[in-house]
């Protein structure tokens, strides 16, 4: 259980959440995010997988 709770499977799972709101923003099925404000949801993402990626080497060289 320990390896679906640890910071780098928590900003995986952060960053599919994103992913999923800015799929079903662009589809117009969701749309709480007003436009105005939406350039933070790809900044977001990127930032997120950046920061996953940089986690999951940190894990594998130790």
């Amino acid at each position: 259980m320990e390896k679906y709770t640890n910071r780098t499977a928590i900003l995986l799972y952060l960053n599919l959440l994103i992913g999923l709101i800015h799929v079903l923003h662009e589809f117009e099925i969701l749309d709480f995010v007003p436009d105005t404000y939406y350039f933070i949801i790809p900044i977001s993402f990127l930032l997120t997988l950046i920061a996953w990626n940089g986690l999951l080497i940190l894990d594998k060289n130790k």
